[in-house]
Order: structure tokens, then C-alpha cells, then sequence
């Protein structure tokens, strides 16, 4: 089993940077921190889990809307504020669709469709939640941005909160996660799973989908470990016991500046990287 220290990485495939980004840095209250010619890293200043952006071109894929990200606030108010603020720029923005505000299980929400072919959640979660025993209701942020960090819109995206997954059988896709990634399952229920490090706030929705949408690398999720050998002694294992472990695909373990990584899929087909 992998003893991760942290899950770090966010890896997102959109069509063009330039339609992309401002998405992020204009809607979100993100941050780019580094940029290449097809690639982009973006940081939440209340989140220290980064977002890598990659560049697929015109011909990327639509993601499912069950493979998103989302966005937390701190009031409920401010939902209806966001779908006022989206539904107004849509053009600005090249917004395909934004939804109107919702409820659903403690948490209240838009989504929109952005340029890129990806759907992006902002959310408000009910911290009443905490005493169902959820305890990603919790605020994911120690001092809230102000309006003057993000004026003008009538919302403030307090954090990047979670991603989202498909898998094909829960009870397997479960098992993986906790016995072989090392991760925590935090909550969910009959249909989702919630997993994440139990270090750090941010999480991943997993949910069982009969008809997948297979989504390529450039769609991942980024686990650390503590040194460069437990990266190189963890592709071993997945090389070798591959089928026993439920390894679908591996890749050749690599060296970038002293910093050991490989990337594979899982039992679900789903992406993943370890990196030191």
C-alpha cells in the first residue's frame, strides 16, 4: 500500500489556455502561478492543492458532468448571486450553460459549462452537516477572502473544495482506495464515496456510473510520498503484481530534477500520479 503524505494535484484537460484560464482567475479566484506553452498551474490562495491545467487542443473531449470541480462560498446568498453574475458573462466568457441554483443533500449549487469542455460546480455547503457526521462540511479556509480580494461579483469562492470520479463497482473501486492508494473514506453513502488525506480538507466524489466516459491522463489526481525510493519501490509493485492489485495501465517511472514519478490507471480506469 502507498503511504501518501499528501494529495497534491488536480490535473484538468481543457481546449485552449487563453479561453480557459480566465475562468479560473476571473470567476474562481484563482491564482496562475506558472504557465508553459500547453500547460498552466493554478493555486486558490486558501488552497494549497494545485489545479495543473493542460492544453488538449480543439478536439478534446467533452468531460461527463460527473467529472468536475468545485468551488466552496461561505453563504448561502451568494448562490443566487453567482447565477446572476455567470448567467450575465456568459458571453464574456464563452459560457455554454449555467444552472439554476439547487439543493441536494446539504449543499446548495450552480454548475456551468465552460469553454473548455468541462463542467465547474461553485457551491455553499451547510456546516449543520458536521453533525450528520460529514465532516467536509467543515469551512476549508482560516481566514475568508474579503470583497475587496474578489469584488464585484456578489460571491467569493472561499476554496477549491473537491474533484469527482466515476468507477465502475463501488464495493471494488473502494477497496482500491484505501488498500492500495492509501486514501480515507470520509463519507457518502449507498451511491458516493468520499475520499481524501486525512492531513488535509480537500476531497474526491466518487461515484458508480454503468455508462463510462473514459477520461485520458491529462485527467488525474496526484498523490505525494515521502521520498523518491517509495516511488521507485511502489512501481516495482505495481509492475509486478499488477493484476493482483488491480493496476489497468502503467507507465515508465521517470526522474525531473531529482523528483521520481510515474502515472497508471486504476481498477476503474481512472488516472493517477505518485511523485516525490
Amino acid at each position: 500500500m502507498l503511504k501518501p503524505v499528501g494529495l497534491i494535484n488536480g490535473h484538468y484537460e481543457c481546449r485552449s489556455l487563453d479561453e480557459t484560464l480566465p475562468i479560473f482567475t476571473d470567476l474562481l479566484a484563482m491564482k496562475v502561478v506558472e504557465r508553459k506553452e500547453k500547460q498552466a498551474v493554478l493555486k486558490h490562495p486558501n488552497t494549497e492543492w494545485r489545479l495543473v491545467v493542460h492544453e488538449g487542443g480543439p478536439n478534446a473531449a467533452n468531460k461527463p458532468h460527473t467529472n468536475h470541480y468545485g468551488f466552496r462560498v461561505g453563504a448561502s446568498r451568494e448562490i443566487p448571486k453567482a447565477y446572476e453574475y455567470l448567467s450575465d458573462h456568459k458571453a464574456q466568457y464563452n459560457i455554454k450553460s449555467v444552472t439554476k441554483p439547487h439543493e441536494a443533500h446539504f449543499a446548495y449549487s450552480i454548475y456551468f459549462k465552460e469553454p473548455g469542455g468541462n463542467d465547474l460546480e461553485i457551491e455553499y455547503y451547510n456546516p449543520a452537516a458536521m453533525k450528520q457526521g460529514r465532516s467536509i462540511a467543515a469551512p476549508h479556509w482560516k481566514e475568508p477572502l474579503s470583497e475587496e480580494q474578489f469584488p464585484g461579483r456578489g460571491y467569493i469562492p472561499q476554496a477549491i473544495t473537491h474533484g469527482t470520479l466515476n468507477c465502475d463497482d463501488k464495493v471494488t473501486n473502494d477497496r482500491f482506495l484505501e488498500d492500495v492508494l492509501g486514501l480515507k473514506i470520509v463519507g457518502g453513502g449507498r451511491m458516493s464515496t468520499y475520499i481524501k488525506h486525512p492531513d488535509t480538507p480537500w476531497y474526491i466524489v466518487v461515484l458508480p456510473t454503468t455508462h463510462r466516459d473514459y477520461l485520458s491522463a491529462a485527467n488525474r489526481f496526484t498523490l505525494k510520498v515521502a521520498t523518491p525510493e517509495e516511488v521507485e519501490d511502489a512501481h516495482k509493485e505495481f509492475s509486478t503484481n499488477s493484476n493482483q492489485i488491480g493496476i489497468n495501465e502503467l507507465w515508465d517511472l521517470e526522474e525531473d530534477n531529482g523528483r521520481a514519478f510515474f502515472i497508471f490507471s486504476d481498477i476503474s480506469k481512472n488516472w493517477w500520479e505518485v511523485t516525490s
